[in-house]
């Protein structure tokens, strides 16, 4: 198995988690709202023979620690700042680009802004509501999640969220480090008072995206082609006149399949750019 190496990153107003592991090419990593490295652990494992992997907690998240408030005005260009650190610091330079739900935003964002540090994107499922006709229904039921939270907590606030986007029967692992289920219960406070809301009404450059379109892959999970994240890609895919390519598994299968998952993101980073 890979040695996994574990480092900080201090930069404007936190201290990052990051990953290192593997060799060859540099891949970058952005978990979705879950915000923790962790759960790419395995299948991070599976790429390292053929890249270096770098995998993090996004600011605010498990292990990288806010030591200023955070602006929920600039929830992208802070995110996109982050990835965009790690590249330059860790990557020196280029690197392909993973990105899984609220992760796919910060991706397509940071590919509009910084295209020359971006080799390839996938963007898995990016929650892109602005992306959609119904998008004022969304705007809505996203700010009800958010008042749900404020006013009965996160427990009711969450079954509305994951119910309401389709994924509440997501698979998970057989096993699955407990640490790890600590770290994303606390961080379910952070996600609906600073992303539940920012990240679907995130409103991407299609302009400047458009541009790159050549070199970005849509992906979404084989088992959630009915469910709201899955929407946005196959907009932004049928813009493009390019289908969504189906991973394993659901929003979550780099979890629950990460064999599967590893193969197919293999096959989409070597295969030809369309």
């Amino acid at each position: 198995m890979p040695t996994k190496q574990a480092h900080t990153l201090d930069v404007p107003g936190a201290r990052l988690h990051y990953q290192v592991r593997g060799q060859g090419p540099a891949l970058l990593l952005i978990p979705g709202s879950n915000g923790d490295a962790d759960l790419f652990d395995t299948v991070a494992d599976l790429l390292a023979p053929r890249y270096t992997v770098i995998s993090y907690d996004r600011r605010g998240f498990s292990r990288s620690i806010l030591n200023a408030s955070f602006e929920d005005e600039a929830w992208g260009e802070t995110h996109v700042n982050d990835a965009r650190r790690l590249l330059r610091t860790v990557a020196k330079g280029p690197a392909h680009v993973f990105g899984s739900s609220a992760g796919a935003v910060i991706g397509l964002a940071l590919i509009s802004q910084s295209p020359g540090l971006v080799t390839r994107l996938i963007a898995h499922e990016p929650p892109l509501a602005e992306m959609l006709t119904d998008a004022a229904r969304w705007r809505t039921f996203f700010q009800q999640v958010y008042d749900t939270y404020r006013r009965d907590g996160a427990g009711p606030a969450m079954q509305m969220f994951m119910t309401g986007i389709g994924l509440d029967s997501l698979q998970r692992p057989a096993d699955i480090d407990p640490d790890l289920i600590r770290r994303l219960s606390g961080n379910l406070g952070f996600f609906l008072d600073h992303e539940v809301r920012q990240a679907p009404g995130h409103r991407p450059d299609l302009a400047t995206l458009d541009a790159q379109q050549a070199r970005i892959v849509m992906a979404g999970g084989r088992d959630s082609r009915q469910h709201f994240p899955y929407r946005a890609g196959l907009a932004l895919a049928d813009r493009w006149g390019k289908r969504v390519i189906d991973f394993p598994g659901d929003h979550t299968g780099y979890w629950s399949d990460p064999a599967g998952f590893a193969t197919t993101l293999i096959d989409v980073l070597d295969g030809p750019r369309t």
